[in-house]
């Protein structure tokens, strides 16, 4: 089986950790021939793709839609059996370039971030074209995979129908066996972590203001492990802590593919995101035990956590609900760190890779 990946670049987000993370499953089913398609090079997970041992093939396209014709080209050319590409601009030029080549490949399409949120900030011409990508060129598809019920939600109502339209967790990359450290009230220093780039989505100024609380009683220390994707938001956020006087509270380890050593060496994950489409950071950290204090927001978070059973769950923007809720799961451990390794397994890279493999073969056999 020809399986395609189609991505506008192999970047550090959460949909190529999905696709990295499906395609080492996908490997170790005989007789299986995986390909990158991106628009052009240079992203940080190209070589990881590529030493893996996955072709990977650029299209040396300048944006997405100028990809249409030359994606077309090659489908004619390699002829896929199955194509899963992600995020709406790419997913609408990837169902145009198929049905150019008019050839049998087919396509699923996934979405990895709460529509409603993701589009605000766009101009209403860029709102109108994205939504015009959903509720019509979407069903030139024939599955549609969202990483969260409620992003099926969205999707389903824009589409008018939830027929194609299923919910497909995102994977954890990471099998952690032994349980992380036990917190005590001996330390000095309570290590906060946060992972992911600095963006408006994150919302870190929420996080860093809850810090500041913490820190009037308590001593505490946040690292934030990601680039820089946002160079304002960046500047923004560093203008808060210098205006808080935290300086010397708070660590940018920038990208890292060690991300793991970062688990392993805090007290308490905190995710402070305004939105997000599934939220893998939270489950990567519950793989390692370590409890979890995130925003309830929209989607993903509540999901995975259970409305609150493995972790506590505070409105967006509170930034005195999160410092509460911090102080609270270091005096009243929510759940125990086994729990939380146990319920990360149900998100573990073989569970959710073996129901992509079921949705592709529906798809395979429901040809006419």
């Amino acid at each position: 089986m020809k399986i395609v990946f189609r991505i506008s670049k192999l970047g550090f987000g959460g949909a190529e950790q999905v696709f990295l993370s499906l395609a080492r499953e996908f490997k170790r089913i005989e007789g299986t021939a995986i390909c990158f398609v991106v628009d052009r090079l240079g992203s940080e997970n190209v070589a990881t793709a590529i030493e893996a041992g996955h072709r990977v093939h650029c299209l040396n396209a300048s944006r997405t839609m100028n990809s249409i014709i030359p994606f077309s080209s090659f489908l004619k050319s390699e002829q896929p059996d199955i194509i899963i590409s992600a995020y709406t601009d790419t997913n609408a030029a990837t169902l145009l370039s198929a049905l150019i080549a008019g050839q049998t490949s087919r396509v699923i399409v996934t979405e990895h971030a709460s529509l409603t949120e993701h589009w605000r900030k766009k101009s209403n011409l860029k709102k109108m074209i994205l939504k015009f990508y959903v509720s019509h060129i979407y069903k030139l598809s024939q599955s549609v995979i969202c990483v969260s019920k409620g992003l099926s939600g969205q999707v389903s109502q824009l589409m008018g129908s939830d027929k194609k339209v299923s919910t497909i967790y995102n994977p954890v990359r990471f099998t952690q066996s032994d349980v992380s450290k036990e917190f005590s009230n001996e330390h000095k220093i309570v290590k906060l972590v946060a992972v992911g780039r600095i963006t408006e989505q994150k919302d870190y100024p929420t996080l860093i203001r809850a810090l500041a609380k913490l820190t009037e009683s308590n001593s505490f220390h946040l690292t934030i492990v990601g680039g820089i994707f946002c160079k304002r938001e960046f500047e923004s956020v560093n203008l808060l802590i210098q205006t808080l006087n935290l300086q010397e509270k708070v660590t940018f380890s920038g990208y890292t593919d060690k991300v793991e050593e970062y688990y392993r060496d805090a007290d308490i994950f905190v995710l402070s995101s305004a939105w997000e489409g599934f939220g893998n950071v939270i489950v990567e950290a519950m793989s390692f035990g370590l409890p979890i204090v995130s925003t309830n927001c929209n989607y993903g978070p509540a999901e995975i956590l259970e409305n609150g059973k493995y972790g506590r769950l505070v409105d967006v923007g509170d930034s005195d609900a999160l410092a509460d809720a911090i102080l609270e799961e270091l005096q009243y451990p929510l759940v125990a760190r086994e729990a939380l390794i146990t319920r990360s397994k149900d998100f573990s890279e073989k569970e959710i890779a073996d129901q992509y493999f079921t949705a592709i073969n529906e798809v395979i056999h429901a040809r006419a």
